[in-house]
C-alpha cells in the first residue's frame, strides 16, 4: 500500500471531522470556557465555579429537568410501543397495501415542528375544536382543554408522538426485513402462530435497534424546545418550561450569556450520563451487539439444519 492508499481514509473522514469540529467541540470549548465568567460592564470576570454554584440552587432550572424527564418517560414509551406495534403489524401477512400505510405512517415526521406546533395549539383550542367538548364526560362537563397548565405536558407528549411514531416505526420495518428467512421457516415448520414468531423472534432479534431509538428519543426529550416554546404564545408556559428554553430565555431575554453557557454544559453532561446510563442498564452483556449478533448467526445455522431435518423426514 503505498502513501496515497494510507491517507486516503483521513481524507474521506476530513469533511465529517471539519463539520463536527465546527458545530460540536468548538461550541462546547467555548461554552465550557464561558461558564468560568460573568459579565460585568461589558467585561468578562472569571469568577471559576461559582456559576456552576448558582446553577446548583437554581429551582426552576432542575424543576425544568424534572419536568422533561417525566415527560421523556411518558412519551417516549409510549411512541416505542406503538412504533413497535405498527412495525410488527406491517410486517405480518395480515395487512395488504403495506407501502401505502408506511407512507401514511411517515407523513407527520415530513410536517415542520414548528408548522405542527402551530397546527395542534389550534386543535388544543375548545373554542376551535368541537371534538374536545366530547371528552367532557370524562371531566365533568368542561371540554378538555390541553393548553391548561395541568394538561399541556401531555398535549406536547401527543404532539411528539404523532410526529416520531412514523420514523422509528420505519426503523423498526427496516430492520425486520433483514432477519434471515429460514428463521421464520423453521418457526412455521415447529407451528409458530404470527405472534410467537413476534414474541420470541422478531422482537429479540430487534433489542438493539429498540435501544438505539431510545437512546435518541432520550436525548431529543431533554432537547425539547419547539412546541412548548410555540405554544408559549398561546397559553401561560413559564419560561423555564424546559431547560432548552431556560437557556434560551437566559441568553436572549435577559443577556446572561456566560450563565446560559453554565446551563448549556450541565444539560451536555445530563443528557450524556442519562444516555450512558440507559445503555448500560439494557447492555445485557453484549458489545457493540456482538452477541446479539452471533446468537443470530446460531440461530440462523440452528434453524437451517431444523429445515434440512424436517424435509428429510418428508421425503423418507
Amino acid at each position: 500500500m503505498n502513501p496515497i492508499q494510507r491517507r486516503a481514509p483521513y481524507l474521506f473522514l476530513l469533511p465529517f471531522l471539519l463539520l463536527f469540529a465546527l458545530f460540536f467541540v468548538f461550541p462546547f470549548l467555548y461554552s465550557l470556557y464561558l461558564s468560568f465568567f460573568v459579565n460585568q460592564g461589558g467585561s468578562n470576570r472569571f469568577v471559576g465555579l461559582e456559576n456552576y454554584l448558582t446553577a446548583w440552587q437554581d429551582y426552576d432550572f432542575w424543576y425544568s429537568i424534572y419536568r422533561v424527564a417525566y415527560y421523556g418517560v411518558v412519551q417516549v414509551s409510549v411512541m416505542l410501543f406503538l412504533a413497535l406495534a405498527l412495525a410488527l403489524l406491517l410486517d405480518s401477512p395480515f395487512i395488504k397495501g403495506k407501502t401505502l400505510f408506511r407512507l401514511i405512517y411517515f407523513l407527520p415526521y415530513a410536517v415542520p415542528g414548528v408548522i405542527a406546533a402551530i397546527m395542534w395549539g389550534f386543535l388544543y383550542s375548545p373554542e376551535l375544536n368541537p371534538l374536545l367538548h366530547v371528552f367532557g364526560i370524562l371531566t365533568g362537563g368542561k371540554p378538555l382543554d390541553l393548553l391548561s397548565s395541568d394538561l399541556v405536558l401531555y398535549g406536547i407528549a401527543n404532539m411528539a408522538v404523532w410526529a416520531w411514531t412514523g420514523y422509528n416505526m420505519t426503523i423498526y420495518f427496516a430492520s425486520l426485513t433483514s432477519i434471515p428467512l429460514e428463521l421464520y421457516e423453521a418457526a412455521k415448520l415447529d407451528g409458530c402462530s404470527e405472534w410467537k414468531m413476534a414474541l420470541y423472534i422478531k422482537i429479540p432479534l430487534l433489542k438493539p435497534v429498540i435501544i438505539m431509538t431510545a437512546v435518541l428519543s432520550i436525548i431529543g426529550s431533554l432537547q425539547l424546545f419547539n412546541e412548548p416554546f410555540i405554544l408559549s404564545n398561546l397559553t401561560s408556559i413559564p419560561s423555564s418550561f424546559t431547560p432548552n428554553m431556560d437557556i434560551y430565555n437566559m441568553a436572549f431575554a435577559y443577556g446572561n450569556f456566560t450563565y446560559s453557557a453554565t446551563l448549556s454544559i450541565i444539560l451536555v453532561l445530563i443528557t450524556f450520563m442519562a444516555s450512558m446510563l440507559f445503555m448500560i442498564a439494557t447492555a445485557d452483556g453484549t458489545i457493540g451487539g456482538r452477541k446479539q449478533v452471533q446468537s443470530g448467526k446460531k440461530t440462523k445455522r440452528f434453524a437451517s439444519a431444523r429445515i434440512d431435518e424436517k424435509r428429510e423426514g418428508v421425503d423418507t
